[in-house]
């Protein structure tokens, strides 16, 4: 009898927060966006924004690291 375990997903706060403001909806219906849980055409645009504007924001992250 184990127990199912699931890891806590941290989304990026700033881009969450942002994306709430464009479309909004709430906190939750984002993160299940994102997440997968939600079919459609607008948690899939949601899905793909919060992808580009994470990886953009680590590629900046990582730029200013090697500034230093």
């Amino acid at each position: 009898m184990s127990k199912l375990t699931k890891k806590k997903t941290n989304y990026n706060e700033e881009i969450l927060n942002e994306l709430i403001k464009k479309y909004g909806f709430k906190k939750n219906y984002i993160q299940k966006a994102i997440r997968g849980e939600r079919t459609g055409t607008i948690p899939l645009k949601i899905q793909e924004e919060y992808n580009t504007l994470l990886k953009e924001s680590k590629k900046t992250i990582i730029k200013k690291i090697n500034e230093l």
